[in-house]
């Protein structure tokens, strides 16, 4: 290995490092509570050397909600090339991040939190990459709208941007469902959150279903 890659490794490396620190302290504490002083002592090094890789906070937050947001990328893209027209793709995007809030609490949090940050850099590389990343997110549901519309699968009077946010904060609130309203859920109906989201999703698809399409019952579609 040449000096030059050497250190490229190294220096990969060293960033991971602090990312790694950085995201351990984020997933156990508040954003407010956290310092670049408390990263650099997790990750054994130097507050300068942290700087020298990221200048802010918000760039370290950033680049832990980076983490996440590719993991639902790949989620998303998974679920959506195992369906046959819009409309799956649309609920499959759905299902999916219903899964990812499942299996990656902390990640979900942190890209809700991240934003909503008014404070973010948009001009940090950091900050612009999980912003580019959370746009695909949304891009993949979009387009899965416009196919919808084009192959007939879904209602061809709708906005789809309006359509994807819509679909989109009304799945995020069942998951931020308070708990409140998960007790009485629980108590008054016997209904879970897994049930509630899986009634939100049916609901949803009666509302964007094309009117002379077969309404699709029983098990999901593989």
């Amino acid at each position: 290995m040449s000096t030059l890659k050497r250190k490229q490794k190294e220096k990969e490396q060293r960033r991971n490092l602090i990312i790694d620190a950085a995201q351990t302290l984020f997933f156990s504490r508040p954003y407010d509570e956290i310092t670049i002083d408390a990263i650099a002592k997790k990750a054994q090094l130097a507050k300068g050397t942290v700087y020298l890789y990221f200048k802010s906070k918000d760039s370290l937050y950033a680049a832990v909600a980076l983490r996440g947001a590719r993991i639902q990328n790949r989620m998303f893209e998974e679920a959506v090339s195992k369906k046959k027209n819009g409309l799956e793709k649309v609920f499959a995007t759905g299902e999916a991040y219903y899964e990812f809030y499942k299996r990656h609490p902390e990640y979900f949090r942190m890209a809700r939190e991240a934003e909503n940050m008014s404070i973010i850099d948009t001009g940090d590389v950091n900050v612009a990459e999980f912003l580019d990343a959370s746009h695909k997110n949304f891009e993949t549901l979009y387009n899965a709208v416009v196919e919808g519309i084009k192959d007939g699968s879904i209602e061809s009077d709708i906005d789809p941007t309006l359509t994807s946010v819509f679909l989109i904060q009304s799945t995020k609130s069942i998951i931020e469902l308070p708990p409140g309203f998960e007790m009485f859920l629980k108590e008054g109906t016997g209904t879970d959150k897994d049930a509630t989201m899986r009634f939100t999703l049916q609901m949803l698809r009666r509302s964007l279903q094309q009117r002379n399409q077969p309404e699709k019952t029983g098990a999901r579609e593989e």
